[in-house]
Order: C-alpha cells, then structure tokens, then sequence
C-alpha cells in the first residue's frame, strides 16, 4: 500500500534536552572547546582586566552565537537560549571585574558558566531535532499538494471523461506487487453507483494513456463497501504478452478455487468450481481447448473431485487420458471421457441417477453434520461435468445438461460450457440464467462479450492482444465484474524451443500422470451403485472410442501392452442403446474398472520385491555412469523374484530413466531372451535366471563383448 498521512503540526513533535553519546559530534566539540576557551574569563577577575573590555567581549560573542544559529536554521527559541546563555555569563564577568574577585563571586560564575554549558548542547541536539522536523513537514506538505493535485485530476478526469460530478480519490493507492499498475478507491456522489462507469473503460485508458493489454476495470467491492465506492483497477503494462508457465502439480482440493491464470497484479485468477459452474464463450482459435486442458489440470490435481468431460472432439480429453493408454503411466486423470453422442447419453443418465442417490441416501449425513449442501471430501468427491462446444450436443443431452445445472447443486454435482457465442443457440437459457461463473475469450464481435456479461459491461476488446488473454467473474464468488487474467500456457509451443519451460512443458501431462494418478479419488460407493453399468464398464466401451478405429476396432498395437491385457480381460460391456433404454437394460454386469495398486492388496513378498525394485531404480538414477538398458532391465527382474510381463517392468523402467517406445522394451526382453539373460516362459513372461547370466548356453546369440581377445574368425565354443 502507498499511503500519505495528513501533516502534523511542529508541536507533536517531542521535545527533550539531549546529553547522550550520541550528542556529541566533532562540529559539536569545536563548539563547546570555544565555550570552554572564552569561559576561561573566569579567572579574569583575578588579573588586573577593565570591566569594559569582558562586557565588550561577551557582547561580541552573544551577537556570533545569535548569528550561527540564525544561519544553521534554529528555531527562535533556540537563538534566544543560545544568547541568553552568553549574556549571563557577560553580566557575571562586567560585574566581577567592576566590583573585585571573591570566592563566593567565582563560586557563582562557576554556576552560571556549567548552566549555560549544559544549556548549549541541550540546545545543538534540539536545534537539529528542529530542522528535522521542519523537513518532514515540508515533505508531508508537498506529499499533501500531490494527493490534492492527484484527487483534483481525478476529479476533472471524471467529469470530461463521464460527466460525473464530485468523484473523490482515496489518499490511499493500493501499489500492485508485480509493478504493473494500481488500484485506486473513488467516492462517487451519494446517488451513483458502479452501473455510472459502465462503458467508460476504453475511453479512461485512452485518457490515462494505457498500451494495448493494459487497461481499465471497475469493481464494487465486497458486501459492506458502499454503493457509491467504486475500485478502478489501473493495468499500466501488458501483463497479458508472453506465456506463463503452469505452476507445480501439488495436490488440492476443489473446497479451495481452482486457479488457472494470473492476474495484473500478480495474485491468482481462480473460480470456486465447488459451488459454481462456469460458461467460457470465444471464436475459433481463440484458446477455449487450451484453456479447459489448464482448467482441467486444476480440477485433477484436486484429491476431492470426480473429473466427467462431454467431448465429442475428443481433444479436450486426450491429454488427461493418453499417458496411460499409450504409455501405461497411472491412471487416466479424467475419470470418464464421452466422445461419442450415446456415451454422452449415458453420462447425463447416470448423473440425473446420481443426483437422486445421493440426495436421498446422504440426506441423514446433511442432518447430523447441520448443513445444506454435500461437503466435497475424498470419500465422497465432488463430480465436475465439463462440456467442449455445448451447441454439439444433441438436444436430449442438453435438456439432461440443463435438469444437471437445476437439481446437481446441493450434492455437489456442476456443469461446466464451452461455446463459440453466447447467443441462445449456443448456450440455453438454463446455463445461462444459473451458471455463476463467466470466462470471456477473445471474439469476433464484442456483441458476444455484452451477452456474456451482461449486467457488468463488456470488457475492454483491446485487452485480447495475445494468446490466453481472458475476461472472468463470478457473480456469486467474486470478482464480481470482468477481470482481464492471463491464462497458464501447457503447451511447449508457447515457450522458446531448449528454455527450461519449454521442456517441462513437453512432458507436462506424463508428470501429471505420475503425480497425480495416486491422488485421484475413487467414486463414492452410493454413486456407483446409482450409475450402475454405465459408470462401471465404461472403460471398456470407451477405449475402443479413444484407440480403436473408425468403426471402434481396436488393436494391440494402438496403445500400451499392459492396457492391453486389462483390456482384453474384460467382458464385452453392454452396448450404450441397451443401457439407455431403462425396459431392457440389465441391472448387473461384471465392471471393467482400471486397478488401483494399494498396500493393502500387496502381501509382504510383493512389499520385498517393491522396495528391491525401487533400490535398483535408485541405484540405476545415482549412478555416475548410467546402467545399460539391458542390465537394468535384468535387474529389475530379478528383483521381481519371479516371472513377469514386460508390461509389469515397463513402468519401472520408465521411472528409471528408460525412454524408449513400449515396442522397443518388448524388443529388448526378446533380445535378452535370445541371450539367456532372461529366461522366456509360454505365457509372454520373463524371469531372471536363478543361477545368474549363462555365458554360451545353446540357442545364445553371441556378442562382441564375448571374446576377451578382440574380434576373430575363431568360432564361439
């Protein structure tokens, strides 16, 4: 904060007679060395002196003492003082060497000599106290003449600017930590409001002289500021040029608001996705998809929420899901991707099931803890239903979308759109009217930004000068009018290719993966029983839709091979059309769920292998020169105690440092397959062999390294 206080008056200041240390400077000991050589007149009277000649010298002295500190700036009080002093001590000496030295004569001149002393360096300190403070004053005054100058032009700003009359500034500015602009507080007349300012900000930046990116917003502040206060938040840079970089994948919690930018002053732009649902409208190209990937990271990294994207593109999704499909990392972050219209349906079904379940199953819960809506906590998670380019669903899924964003409220169930325009075409009437939060890209026409925002004006166009640049509020949960933010980029594109960003962001979503995965809740069991066949086998019905082709056919070789192998251990799942007609639908099935590794389900062999493995991986990490891909693949599965599947090793390989494609591992088991390094069973399993590597056993494909003497034409016995 940058605050000027009101001046203070020179009596406010303390007054004390100073004999410190401190006090004594060589300026000051030249002074009193001079006093102490002029007092030694004392002993005047002694010699044979006229009178005539001390008065005449202490008149001298009392005339210089009153000049030095008229020209040092002392007040008058202290240039009395000051001659007071030396006019005692020349009165004592005129009379003395009139009258004749006595000792009781000497005694009192000494008296009068130590007073005067002990007044001349009380009153050097206080002369400079002095001075001090009349700076002080004159710095306040003149900080007084800005703050007036500052108020003043405000006032005249805006009078020519909006024609309003009487505006008061605070004194009070409130400077932005990140230097790139401020706010300031304005009183309007009593009978004005914020709703006087609408429209105003292009024009106030114009007149402030703001670049392009910075700008002009406005803000009521919270429930107990008055109608008439406005805070006009001043962006004086462009905060919103370049990319900013996603923060650290730390886990949260969806009680808390999901960030997903930054802000002009530096603080986090976040919405409350707890409570409220948001609709995020711009043109083609302007960053919606990127923008629900960062949104999308936020609600993932939350321990406490269930993750359900409806997207028939398939591109919102993909980045959440593909670590794990393809590369077998974790698990997929996004707990139920549709990307086709009947998975869609399903979704909507088992949400409206959900909704009921849980009000009627949780309803002793809400009465025992003394609330009114469900708490979001990990063993009941909150369900977060994101929907990219609403006008592509069909209209059954947006009547369900619509009963969602009415009914879902009180057991923590929220929607979440996307569209290309806020218009009645792309957005109901429902999301409209019930959808608190609001995130406003960049359009075509700032007609679509009016609708979006349509009580709080729409948001300055020249504010979208650059990729991730966006407009948000929340008309619940603040801020409660239009904020420019800077969303995080994810993408590596969007940094300079060898920067440290760029290659963290290249690997962004596989650490999500990895990091995340552990966290990430379990539906609560009332709500899996309530979506039934349609939560349970939808792994199974959506990685066709995800890896397969055209018609759903899917390979082995379209993603990782332990994928794989969960995938071809499940039961064909009961296809969408059956699910969705409630006369045949079945009521039990065998689930197609993605396992969960847990201590619990691991006896204390398994433990002993795990912490061997997790050595080796250590090891392999520590190493001064890395290991060989093929010793530490056999040191893994030695420390597997037994035979495995490559798909079991792959990971730990992976963590280890192995970077090479799945297809490549499977290679290199076959290769040290070939080379007795590893032992292959029938069944596509490997084990290290119990009596360590056999150096020509038949069938062994010999190497270079085999012949200690070089390369020959001998043959390998």
């Amino acid at each position: 904060m940058s605050s000027a206080e009101l001046p203070v008056t020179l009596t406010d200041k303390p007054k004390r007679w100073d004999f410190s240390r401190d006090a004594v400077t060589p300026g000051r000991l030249v002074a009193w060395g001079s006093e102490l050589a002029v007092a030694s007149a004392l002993v005047a009277p002694l010699a044979d002196i006229p009178w005539e000649a001390g008065a005449g010298a202490g008149i001298i002295c009392t005339g210089a003492a009153a000049m030095y500190e008229k020209a040092r700036g002392s007040w008058r009080r202290v240039t009395v003082a000051r001659a007071a002093s030396w006019l005692s001590m020349t009165g004592w000496l005129s009379y003395t060497l009139a009258e004749g030295p006595s000792l009781l004569k000497m005694a009192f001149g000494g008296a009068i000599w130590a007073t005067g002393a002990a007044v001349n360096i009380g009153m050097d300190r206080w002369g400079e106290e002095t001075r001090a403070a009349e700076k002080e004053l004159d710095r306040q005054l003149e900080q007084g003449e800005k703050i007036k100058g500052a108020q003043d032009s405000w006032a005249r700003l805006l009078e020519d600017v909006c024609g309003i009359e009487g505006a008061v500034a605070d004194p009070i500015v409130d400077k932005w930590s990140s230097g790139a602009g401020e706010t300031v507080k304005i009183t309007l007349p009593a009978h004005m409001n914020i709703d006087a300012l609408r429209g105003y900000e292009a024009a106030l930046a114009g007149a402030l002289h703001l670049p392009k990116g910075g700008g002009v917003s406005f803000n009521a502040g919270g429930p107990n500021v008055p109608r008439n206060v406005v805070f006009i938040a001043i962006t004086r840079k462009n905060m919103m040029s370049g990319a900013i970089p996603y923060p650290k994948l730390t886990p949260t919690t969806i009680n808390r608001p999901v960030g997903f930018g930054v802000i002009g002053n530096g603080d986090e732009a976040g919405l409350n996705l707890k409570d409220e649902g948001f609709i995020a409208i711009g043109a083609q190209g302007s960053g919606k998809t990127a923008l629900m990937k960062t949104l999308g990271l936020g609600l993932v990294r939350c321990v406490d929420a269930i993750v359900i994207d409806l997207d028939t593109s398939a591109k919102m999704s993909a980045v959440f899901v593909n670590p794990y499909l393809r590369y077998g990392i974790g698990r997929p972050l996004i707990d139920w991707p549709a990307t086709t219209a009947d998975e869609c349906r399903l979704v909507i079904q088992a949400a409206q099931a959900a909704i009921a379940a849980r009000k009627t199953e949780y309803a002793d819960l809400l009465e025992d803890e003394d609330v009114d809506n469900l708490p979001a906590r990990p063993d009941i998670p909150a369900i977060h239903i994101r929907v990219d380019e609403t006008k592509s669903m069909p209209d059954d899924v947006l009547q369900g979308i619509d009963f969602i964003i009415e009914e879902g409220r009180s057991v923590n169930v929220r929607v979440s759109n996307t569209g290309l325009r806020a218009t009645r075409e792309y957005i109901t009437g429902t999301m409209d009217e019930l959808t608190p939060g609001r995130i406003g890209l960049r359009t075509n026409n700032s007609s679509e930004l009016q609708m979006l925002f349509p009580d709080s004006g729409a948001p300055d166009m020249a504010i979208f000068t650059d990729p991730g640049t966006v407009a948000y509020m929340s008309t619940t949960k603040g801020p409660f009018q239009p904020t420019p933010a800077k969303a995080y980029a994810t993408m590596a594109e969007a940094f300079d290719e060898g920067s440290d960003d760029y290659t963290r962001m290249q690997s962004l979503f596989m650490d999500a993966a990895r990091e995340l995965s552990p966290i990430r809740p379990d539906m609560d069991e009332v709500t899996a029983r309530a979506m039934g066949l349609a939560w349970t086998q939808r792994w199974a019905r959506i990685i066709p839709n995800l890896r397969g082709d055209a018609h759903g056919n899917v390979t082995a070789d379209r993603m990782h091979e332990s994928v794989w192998e969960l995938y071809s251990s499940w039961e064909t799942p009961v296809p969408p059309a059956l699910l969705l007609d409630p006369g045949e639908a079945p009521a039990t099935g065998k689930g197609a769920d993605i396992p969960r590794l847990t201590e619990a389900l691991i006896d204390e062999d398994a433990l002993e292998r795990a912490a061997q493995q997790e050595a080796a991986i250590e090891l392999a990490k520590s190493a001064p020169r890395p290991k060989s891909n093929d010793d530490l693949a056999v040191e893994l599965f030695t420390a597997q105690g037994g035979p495995a599947k490559p798909s079991e090793i792959y990971p730990l390989m992976v963590r280890a440092g192995y970077d090479k494609s799945d297809r490549t591992f499977r290679d290199l088991c076959a290769k040290l397959g070939l080379q007795d390094r590893l032992v292959r069973g029938d069944d596509g399993t490997y084990a290290a062999p119990e009596s360590g590597e056999v150096s020509y056993a038949a069938g062994r494909v010999p190497g270079p390294e085999d012949d200690p003497d070089g390369h020959s034409d001998a043959p390998h016995g």
